[in-house]
């Protein structure tokens, strides 16, 4: 809309309208303009957001035009822009009667109703719309689907969406918001499908490559992600956030070398970045290649004082080298700096953990699970953690509390077993392990990581899995 405006204005005629009106305003003059002239110097203000310029156009538009409909509706719009939606809704019943079958009228409405959060009613509105259209009908159907776009809608929206894409299947647009919209939706099988339809008739399209690269990732088909985005970057070489997004894809696909390279690229095109040096850190510390690592989150450091996770890695390959005193000091700055991520907190939990400091571990081990409660990782760090400590009744509660929302973890529930023993409850640890064993009982051997004399101390443990393993055999 913008654009289009921007090429009628090119035009001398429109310069010079534009420049009458702003002459009367700053004259204080009083120039009469036809409702053709009033319509474009009001959609000029409306697409340059100044509502308030709008406003006044209208006024004076109103004055000289006062049975011109047009000019009403392009109030009502200016009303809706301004957060007063109940006032536009004012004008547009006024107007649906006198004008019962124009399609702006309801189009208008629906927008107002849409502001005012009344969703079904701007259906309803928009459907009467939809339904005096003919030839337009598609457009106006599309239009409607970008109204409840723009308000998170985008159930409603698919839903003309694939109205308008039965009229018109060919319509390249209509492919790429219904692609758009699955995506927003959650679904991206159907997002994926939708998308490859549309660069079927259209195999140039960079944009669309780079979002089913961003599809593929999130279905976690790297592979796929990664063609997608060099067809992007085939298309236009130029395009930085494919190289970016490219290395991410490469990095999940735990090719680092060719992350890095493609990191590289991207830098080339946008300068320094924090993030990426980092995650070009996070590569070579993958590669182990712990001292060009360290550079990279040395150099982000550089960038950005106050970046977290440049101090984290530096934390993390210290204590990788066993040198767990400066990887102390390295976590505790990025906690300093970021007291609510979880990884953080772990880390000093290892760290305090190698340090004999069990009890300050287990409060690290602690407030990362706290932070994530479903993260697996922080729990069992957090289980073992009291039992190095004695505390067997919270290290028992713990897997309880998880396994409440993670039934079907057979891990946990051999673990639960073990903490039962500790606490001498062997009924209830028989029925854990048991649990355990109907899940998978390839993981039985967790119970020894809590209670190592397990089976030496209890003869029904090996008699419970040797029922399972012959179960399984029949």
């Amino acid at each position: 809309m913008k654009e289009e405006f921007e090429d009628i204005f090119q035009n001398e005629e429109y310069d010079e309208l534009l420049n009458r009106w702003e002459d009367m305003l700053k004259n204080k003059k009083k120039y009469f303009f036809d409702v053709f002239e009033f319509e474009n110097i009001i959609d000029y203000y409306i697409d340059t957001d100044k509502a308030n310029n709008a406003l006044k156009a209208i006024t004076l538009a109103s004055e000289q035009h006062p049975s011109s409909i047009i000019i009403q509706l392009k109030k009502a719009q200016v009303f809706i822009d301004k957060g007063q939606a109940s006032q536009a809704l004012k004008i547009i019943e006024k107007l649906e009667l006198i004008e019962s079958s124009n399609i702006d009228v309801y189009l208008v409405k629906g927008a107002a109703l849409n502001a005012l959060n009344r969703y079904s009613e701007a259906e309803r509105a928009f459907d009467l719309a939809v339904s005096f259209s003919f030839e337009e009908k598609v457009d106006v159907i599309q239009t409607v689907a970008n109204a409840f776009e723009q308000v998170g809608k985008y159930q409603i929206s698919l839903k003309y969406l694939l109205e308008a894409y039965k009229l018109e299947p060919t319509n390249l647009l209509i492919l790429f918001d219904i692609g758009y919209s699955y995506e927003k939706l959650g679904q991206i099988k159907k997002s994926i499908d939708y998308y490859l339809r549309y660069l079927d008739r259209e195999p140039f399209s960079e944009n669309a490559w780079y979002n089913l690269g961003i599809l593929y990732t999130k279905a976690e088909m790297f592979d796929k992600a990664v063609e997608a985005y060099e067809f992007a970057l085939a298309i236009n070489p130029e395009f930085s956030l494919a190289y970016f997004n490219l290395a991410n894809a490469y990095s999940n696909n735990e090719d680092y070398l060719k992350a890095i390279e493609n990191y590289k690229e991207y830098l080339n095109y946008d300068g320094n970045s924090v993030e990426v040096l980092t995650y070009m850190g996070d590569c070579y510390e993958s590669l182990k290649n712990y001292d060009q690592a360290y550079t990279y989150y040395e150099d982000a450091i550089k960038e950005d004082e106050f970046f977290s996770d440049a101090y984290f890695g530096k934390a993390n390959i210290r204590f990788q080298q066993n040198n767990y005193i400066e990887a102390l000091e390295l976590v505790n700055k990025a906690i300093k700096i970021d007291d609510l991520n979880a990884e953080y907190h772990y880390l000093l939990g290892s760290v305090l953990s190698e340090l004999k400091d069990d009890k300050s571990a287990c409060l690290s081990y602690k407030k990362a699970f706290e932070i994530e409660p479903s993260e697996i990782d922080f729990v069992l760090a957090l289980n073992e953690s009291y039992i190095k400590i004695q505390k067997y009744t919270e290290a028992k509660d713990i897997l309880i509390e998880f396994l409440k929302e993670h039934k079907k973890n057979a891990l946990v529930y051999f673990r639960l077993a073990g903490c039962f023993l500790r606490l001498d409850d062997k009924v209830q640890a028989l029925d854990a392990f048991e649990n355990g064993l109907r899940i998978d009982p390839s993981d039985h051997s967790e119970i020894f990581t809590i209670y190592p004399d397990a089976f030496v101390q209890n003869e029904e443990f090996p008699k419970l899995i040797e029922s399972y393993l012959l179960k399984d055999l029949n």
